[in-house]
């Protein structure tokens, strides 16, 4: 991931490298306003990539079920988020691997609502997490 990353950050350099020319060109309001839109999109795509890699390469999850409240943190250096849910709240436990194996994760319904556990884990692992989750919230789970 860190090779990954670091050719993702050249590449980005370099597509940075083709336009800077422009900044220097600039003379009025008008044209900072021109190159903004542009300046948003690196940024933007670059934000997005720093957080892919982070997750990545430093992110651990954790789901404990205890005193009838499923507790599930994620963390990756510093960024952290913690979610609790009413274990007799949870309608449903389904695992999801599509047949490129690229999104392989498990799903949990809260309310209505599907959050994902794992990014990436493979084919045995999301039905693994699938069976112990389900059967620890006492649910019928889904492949």
């Amino acid at each position: 991931n860190i090779t990954i990353f670091t050719g993702f950050t050249i590449g980005f350099g370099y597509m940075c490298t083709i336009f800077i020319p422009a900044f220097f060109r600039v003379r009025s309001l008008t044209e900072w306003l021109a190159l903004l839109p542009f300046a948003g999109f690196v940024v933007l795509w670059y934000t997005i990539g720093y957080r892919i890699f982070l997750w990545r390469s430093f992110g651990v999850e954790e789901v404990v079920i205890s005193q009838g409240i499923l507790h599930w943190r994620r963390k990756a250096s510093w960024w952290k988020r913690n979610f609790e849910a009413a274990e007799s709240e949870i309608t449903d436990v389904i695992s999801k691997t599509p047949w490129h194996g690229l999104s392989n994760h498990v799903e949990f319904v809260y309310r209505g609502r599907s959050y994902s556990i794992g990014d990436m884990i493979s084919h045995d692992e999301a039905h693994e997490i699938t069976h112990v989750l389900g059967g620890a919230l006492g649910l019928r789970q889904h492949s």
